[in-house]
């Protein structure tokens, strides 16, 4: 008998507008669908749709939450404020040396974010969750190594090409249960192009061509071979910015020293300031809004020691915080917005039957689970 394999491709970023408007393997899937997700970004959805758990259950919102005394960055705390040009020679080094240490096996980033403000905060998942045992909650990898299934794995670590030409020649080999592989590079080309850039629709034919070589390497191998392709989030062009930092700043009040705050690119998080937070909120107008305790609980993002902020302001889809502790210039794409936005939907494409397809990335982990499990 042919032996049965699942292939999963989880495709960052990739939101149901964008693969509908390329018609990106509209022939090949007859499940297909959109897929609901989380509030926030790779740092929150990632974590859920492999654990099938929120954000407060698992404990992974934004990249960066508020630390004590113990944080990876504590030993800089009473830092003044530094040029900028210094700043920037400070982190890679502060980079490096966290990274020596080896406290931290996700995937984070420094960034701009200022380094007299940087010893409050710490990186928020610290663990892998691509790897047993890198959440607070049992995954997809938790399970299949509990109930010895057979997996390779390939994520961001590596380069895309070569990911993709691995997977095949494993498959070829036969030796699996399931090949399992993320990219994050669309992720990264809509930041810098947009999401309906004709660059996004060669991507999504390179990975058309790489589905299609599996396909043909399954008939050629005698494998029985089905094909899951989601992604975590979808993405929203950028169409006009906030400076909710300037605001601040043109008012008097200094980060660090009058509140303290964590501004990434659609989330402005707020921390003993109430007079910052009346401020954000004439910068947002109507372009923003902050969210109440009661819709952060429904959305699973309300933590109760409050380490991802007192008071939370989210911008509305296609507006950028700029200069935000992400970046100090204008992208022409991003995601983070409500997750209710049609733009926020990722997809879920398979041709897996007698399985309900999920509705979110929550239900991701129950089908790949029964998926298996039947074809085992």
């Amino acid at each position: 008998m042919a032996r049965p394999v699942t292939l999963v491709f989880l495709i960052d970023a990739l939101g149901w507008e964008i693969a509908e408007h390329f018609g990106f393997e509209s022939g090949s899937m007859p499940r297909r669908g959109p897929l609901g997700t989380v509030l926030g970004y790779s740092s929150a959805a990632i974590p859920s749709l492999l654990s099938g758990t929120r954000p407060a259950d698992h404990g992974s919102w934004a990249m960066f939450r508020r630390t004590g005394s113990g944080g990876s960055f504590s030993f800089l705390r009473g830092l003044p404020p530094l040029p900028h040009a210094l700043e920037w020679r400070a982190r890679r080094l502060i980079r490096r040396w966290n990274d020596r240490r080896r406290r931290v096996s996700s995937y984070y980033d420094l960034y701009e974010i200022p380094l007299h403000v940087l010893g409050r905060f710490d990186v928020a998942q610290k663990g892998n969750p691509f790897e047993p045992g890198g959440l607070a909650r049992e995954t997809v990898f938790d399970w299949m190594h509990r109930k010895g299934v057979s997996y390779r794995l390939w994520d961001y670590r590596s380069d895309e090409s070569a990911n993709l030409e691995a997977a095949e020649s494993v498959l070829a080999q036969g030796r699996h249960d399931v090949v399992f592989v993320y990219t994050a590079e669309l992720d990264a080309l809509m930041h810098r192009v947009g999401i309906f850039h004709e660059a996004v629709g060669a991507r999504l034919e390179r990975y058309a061509r790489f589905l299609a070589a599996m396909r043909e390497t399954a008939r050629s191998r005698d494998v029985d071979l089905s094909i899951v392709v989601l992604s975590d989030h979808g993405m929203t062009d950028v169409v006009e910015t906030v400076d909710v930092w300037g605001a601040l700043s043109a008012r008097g009040l200094r980060l660090g020293r009058d509140y303290l705050a964590f501004l990434d690119s659609t989330m402005a998080r707020f921390w003993d300031g109430a007079r910052s937070e009346d401020v954000a909120a004439e910068a947002f107008g109507a372009r923003g809004r902050r969210l109440s305790d009661d819709e952060l609980a429904s959305l699973g993002c309300l933590f109760p020691g409050r380490e991802y902020g007192e008071s939370v302001f989210l911008a509305d889809p296609g507006v950028l915080i700029v200069p935000s502790f992400m970046g100090a210039s204008r992208i022409a794409a991003m995601h983070g917005y409500h997750p209710e936005d049609r733009f926020s939907k990722g997809v879920f494409f398979t041709d897996v039957t007698g399985v309900p397809a999920p509705a979110s990335i929550l239900g991701f982990k129950d089908f790949l689970c029964a998926a298996v499990e039947r074809s085992r």
